[in-house]
Formats: C-alpha cells, sequence, structure tokens
C-alpha cells in the first residue's frame, strides 16, 4: 500500500499559521483519541476528508486508503479543537454602543477581522470555534457571531452571522448618568419592556406567517433579530454574576420568557445558587474568574466551577472572556477548574461538546464523530497538562497549525 506522508516544515517564527494549498484527505495515526462523546480510542486511525470526519476508529478495524496523506502521530493524543462561546476577540473592539441601553439592531459579524492576530493566537492554542460578542456596556449591546478563526474572509469563516442575543445584568451595565439604569430593579425593568414587545412581535409575525392574521405587521428593524431568540433558533447569553443576579437572569429569561438561556460569567458568589441552576434547563458557562475567596467570608478556595458540577448542574462550559484572559489560554482556565476540583471528563466537555450544544451546533463541532466537522488538536499528552505545546491543529479538514520542528 503506497501511503504518502506529510512533512513537517520549519517555520522561521515561534509557530506558522497555513494557508497554502494542500491536500484535502488525511490519515491521522493517534496513539490515543479522545472522542469525547464515544470514549477514548487507543492506538487508532482518523480519516478526513473534504472538511468532515469521514472515519475513526482502532487501527485493527480502520484502513487507510492508498490516496490519504498520513501523519504519524502515534505518540500523541488527537482531541476535538476547543469551542469559546464567550469571547470579545477579532472584531477590533467589536461594538459596545452606550448612548441608549438596549442596542438590539446591532451584530458582531460585520467587524470581524480575518486577519487578526488574536484569531492566530487561538488556532495556535487549539480554540476552532468561537462566538465573539459585543461589550457588556449596555443591557441588551447587540448579537454576536459565531465562526471558526481560520479563512480569508468572514463569509468563510461563518457558522452562524447570528450567534447569541448578548445581554448584560450585573456590574457592567450600570450607568451612572442618573437614567433608570442605574440600579438592578431599573435594568430589570428596562429588559423586561423589550423583552415583552419582541415577544409580542415575533408572535404577531407567527399570526401572519401561519394564516391566522390577514394584516401584514409593521416591520420594525430594530425588533428583527430579537426574532430568532424567541423563535428559539439562538440561545441568549446573558453577562451576570452574584448569587442575586445569576438567580435573576435564570428567572427573567428562562422561567418568565421561556428563551434558550446562557448564564455566562457566573461568579463571584454565583455559585450559592447552583442547586436553582440545576433544577432549570439553563448552561452555565463560567469564567475568567474560576474560584471565589473573596465573597465566602471563610477563608476557603472554591473552584467555582466544580461547585456548579456538585450541585448537580450539567450543562457547564468553561470561558475566558477573551482577551480578558487572553483567548489562547482557554485550555489553562479549564486546567485551573481540574486544579480547584472539576474533574477531568466534565472539563473536557467543558471546552468542546457542552460548549456546542449550549450553542445547538454539537452536529458539528465539539466531538470526533464521524461526519462531524475535522476540527482536531494533536498533542503530545493531555489539554490539562499546560506544560505541552499543541503540535497540529486541523480546522475543517486544514491543517491550520503546526509547531516548529
Amino acid at each position: 500500500m503506497k501511503i504518502r506522508s506529510i512533512i513537517l516544515i520549519l517555520c522561521v517564527s515561534q509557530f506558522c499559521i497555513t494557508n497554502a494549498a494542500e491536500p484535502t484527505k488525511y490519515a491521522i495515526k493517534a496513539g490515543k483519541i479522545l472522542t469525547v462523546t464515544k470514549g477514548t480510542i487507543n492506538d487508532g486511525i482518523i480519516l478526513l476528508d473534504d472538511r468532515v470526519i469521514k472515519a475513526v476508529g482502532t487501527a485493527a478495524k480502520v484502513k487507510i486508503p492508498e490516496d490519504y496523506t498520513l501523519i504519524d502521530a502515534s505518540d500523541k493524543w488527537v482531541m476535538p479543537g476547543m469551542v469559546e462561546i464567550h469571547s470579545h476577540i477579532g472584531a477590533e473592539g467589536g461594538i459596545n454602543d452606550m448612548v441608549v441601553p438596549t442596542n438590539p439592531e446591532l451584530r458582531v459579524m460585520d467587524n470581524i477581522d480575518p486577519e487578526s492576530w488574536e484569531l492566530k493566537l487561538a488556532i495556535a492554542s487549539g480554540v476552532t470555534t468561537i462566538h465573539t460578542i459585543p461589550g457588556s456596556g449596555t443591557n441588551l449591546a447587540g448579537f454576536g457571531v459565531l465562526y471558526k478563526p481560520y479563512g480569508k474572509t468572514i463569509d468563510e469563516m461563518l457558522i452562524r452571522p447570528l450567534g447569541t442575543m448578548k445581554v448584560s445584568q450585573a456590574y457592567n451595565p450600570e450607568r451612572r448618568g442618573g437614567d433608570l439604569g442605574l440600579t438592578r430593579m431599573g435594568m430589570s425593568w428596562i429588559l423586561r419592556d423589550i423583552l415583552e414587545e419582541a415577544k409580542e412581535y415575533t408572535k404577531t409575525w407567527e399570526a401572519y406567517q401561519n394564516g391566522e392574521r390577514t394584516e401584514k405587521p409593521t416591520e420594525k428593524p430594530e425588533l428583527e433579530q430579537m426574532r430568532k431568540a424567541f423563535q428559539r433558533a439562538i440561545p441568549v447569553l446573558v453577562h451576570t454574576a452574584s448569587a442575586r443576579d445569576v438567580m435573576a437572569t435564570a428567572r427573567i429569561f428562562h422561567d418568565e420568557f421561556q428563551l434558550s438561556t446562557i448564564v455566562s460569567h457566573a461568579t463571584f458568589h454565583g455559585y450559592k445558587v447552583a442547586d436553582e441552576m440545576a433544577k432549570r434547563d439553563v448552561h452555565v458557562n463560567v469564567g475568567p474568574r474560576m474560584y471565589d475567596f473573596s465573597f465566602s467570608q471563610d477563608n476557603r478556595f472554591y473552584g467555582l466551577a466544580a461547585e456548579y458540577k456538585s450541585a448537580g448542574v450539567k450543562n457547564l462550559s468553561i470561558t475566558t472572556d477573551g482577551p480578558v484572559v487572553p483567548q489562547e489560554e482557554l485550555f489553562y482556565q479549564v486546567t485551573m477548574a481540574v486544579r480547584l476540583g472539576l474533574d477531568e471528563k466534565t472539563a473536557l466537555e467543558g471546552v468542546t461538546i457542552n460548549p456546542a450544544r449550549a450553542m445547538g451546533i454539537d452536529d458539528r463541532v465539539g466531538s470526533i464523530e464521524i461526519g462531524k466537522d475535522a476540527d482536531l488538536i494533536i498533542k503530545s499528552g493531555s489539554l490539562f497538562d499546560v506544560t505541552i505545546p499543541v503540535d497540529m491543529v486541523f480546522v475543517n479538514g486544514k491543517i491550520a497549525y503546526r509547531r516548529e520542528k
């Protein structure tokens, strides 16, 4: 059998990001494959073709076709690319318009710079899916964009133009202009007011489209994007922290408006209502702060992710809030979660399949399965060993990064 072997080229810089023409079919021979959803495969083979995973299994069961280029990673681990769902990178500061407290007509997609150095660093660390969102200066800042950080144009990189509806409900959006947005009560009123308006607007359009209403509704451009959230086509991601505000987020967005809800940050003493999050179908996205000490008042360190897990929260993921913590340190964030008490299985799920599920894209990314996007990390050991660098990263079946040899 004739199998071509790939040559890892020398790079003059610390690492190289590749865009040149390359083979389209790869066979990766791996010492260990962490599929995330289907267990661990020792001495395995992964076949990649046409952007997706064509086969995965033990070397005894998966035969390598002759026209595949072989990558010998028999002494390395292969795992899915990481998924970051709370980031602000790649958008030249993005949008953080603070003239009015709600800006539902805005979106980040048009700000993404494919040449951003932040995106190249993200790839080099194994982050292959990113949700870049507006800032947190207002209560409803607009809509994030979901994409792969590899490509020449945003259209080429795009997964979904509207990733989530971005809301901020604590700390950052407290407005100092003396208006209603100064207090938590005022912010809750502002949010309920626009949510009620968007809910009724969505119902009106649904009635018209279902033939239950003959008169076409008047279009309101400022509410058009919010229809996606009320149709549950996209989640709402809420910047929130502390027990009071984590609880308020779950109550308003999940309980009252039945929106697909991501409680993001969830820090400080937010874990003290973790049992309430466990009762609800909400996703908890922890970070960038990974522990609580100052709010506990008992001279103990609490690992936030571990506390949510121990309370029964299953929908759990980890974030950097990049660049608050640099995006390329997502692996370090999850390593700290492990150091602070989170089990390694949940930790790996927390940067792969769990955030993918929260965004509704787990049919494409987050695990190594046949038919999914070929987004992979090759590394000489565990993701949680920060002393071991990433050797190679695949995005959509292409070599997006390879370490200097």
